[in-house]
């Protein structure tokens, strides 16, 4: 082989070396492997701080509990695939218990943390006193679980919910229950003290009720529980001496529960419709046997066909089981808790920002990337926030089987 040859042919192999070099390296840049070039540049950046306020004590603490779980998986999850852009994200926890004063104290504590937006919190009534002061603090505001209908619309443009309305759900669901148990003549009993079980009860299930062209048998005797009650049986005398055909619920798990048994004891065994409130893994137990035939309409439930659910329900479940282990399914605002911060993060990443970057930024970024949300995969299906700023899902009529809630068929 002549000398020229020989030359050829060894650039042609160093080519080829490089080439295949070249396309490794390519291949470790990907951010599903490996940080970004970005990330590496600033590895040392601030953390990003994100306020939780959640219900760890109270009222609502079945619910905290799961929903601190949810949203702990989605941090680790997120710090462990590089954080955002070379900043680890920082979880700020504060318990409201359910109390609307406290939620407000702590709105404006997180604040002056310097945190990026705050995910929560959980009530209506809470959500109520603490949207203003994020619009008044312009730090944005994600509740995942309020469902009372005009709160986001009221405190536009830094308030959110990742969650539906009770009259979203209902205009949905009421239909395919009243079709599926062939009844026309409903009661209603709510919670007057709760600020979501008492719009539901009072402006939402009478509209969609004789919307739907069915009868409301008290519409001229309001039937009205208070949160923390324990005797039912004086109410359920009244609604009994009705006869009603189906009764439609609008209280808490808690007092759901009790509820619930007090009609089967006194022989009213008819279908049960309820609104968000009800929906809590713990309510299942807490009701045993007086949970049959009580549905509620949602956007999520344990068996939903989808991969990315059913990933979140194996890290989940051997949390959740060392809590309430009767009860270890995530309930809807626990998966719409950790959406929230996997939203949040992928707004910050997509810009470009890290805890280095101006805090008034950091919000307006995560303002806006909410104000836009559209078609988002979240783990239960497609989601959009709209005009109103809350969430617009696909809605599923479930009731209650085998300790779970699933599929109404």
């Amino acid at each position: 082989m002549s000398f020229w040859k020989k030359g050829v042919r060894l650039a042609a192999i160093a080519s080829l070396v490089i080439s295949v070099l070249s396309a490794c390296g390519s291949a470790d840049t990907k951010p599903a492997s490996a940080p970004s070039s970005n990330q590496e540049k600033t590895a040392t950046a601030k953390p990003i701080k994100i306020g939780f306020l959640v219900p760890k004590t109270g009222k609502g603490k079945d619910y905290g509990e799961k929903e601190e779980i949810a949203t702990k998986i989605a941090v680790d999850e997120i710090n462990a695939a590089g954080g955002i852009n070379g900043s680890k994200l920082e979880l700020v926890t504060e318990d409201t218990a359910g109390d609307n004063k406290q939620a407000v104290l702590l709105t404006r504590k997180l604040e002056k943390e310097n945190v990026v937006a705050i995910s929560g919190p959980h009530f209506s009534g809470e959500a109520e006193v603490t949207f203003p002061i994020a619009n008044e603090l312009k730090i944005p505001i994600i509740s995942y679980a309020s469902a009372k209908p005009g709160i986001s619309a009221a405190n536009r443009p830094w308030a959110f919910r990742n969650s539906m309305t009770d009259d979203k759900l209902l205009s949905t669901a009421l239909p395919v229950f009243a079709k599926h148990y062939n009844v026309k003549k409903f009661a209603v009993i709510y919670d007057e003290k709760d600020a979501v079980s008492k719009s539901a009860g009072v402006d939402v299930l009478p509209v969609a009720i004789e919307k739907n062209g069915f009868e409301w048998v008290n519409k001229s005797n309001p039937l009205a529980i208070k949160t923390g009650d324990t005797d039912y049986s004086a109410i359920v005398t009244k609604v009994k001496g009705m006869k009603p055909e189906a009764i439609a619920v609008s209280v808490l798990y808690q007092e759901g529960a009790g509820l619930v048994k007090e009609l089967r004891r006194q022989g009213v065994n008819v279908p049960i419709i309820g609104t968000v409130g009800i929906y809590a893994s713990a309510f299942p137990k807490l009701a045993g046997e007086a949970a049959k035939d009580i549905v509620v309409g949602t956007y999520w439930y344990p068996e939903i066909d989808r991969a990315q659910a059913q990933e979140f329900l194996k890290k989940f479940e051997p949390e959740a089981v060392k809590l309430t282990p009767d009860a270890s399914k995530p309930d809807p605002y626990a998966v719409n808790a950790y959406d929230n911060i996997q939203i949040i993060a992928k707004q910050l990443k997509d810009a470009g920002l890290n805890g280095d970057s101006d805090v008034k930024k950091l919000r307006e970024t995560v303002r806006s990337g909410w104000e836009k949300l559209k078609d988002y995969e979240g783990t239960q299906g497609k989601m959009t926030i709209d005009a109103e700023g809350d969430g617009v899902k696909e809605v599923h009529t479930v009731t209650i089987k085998d300790g779970n809630y699933a599929p109404l068929k």
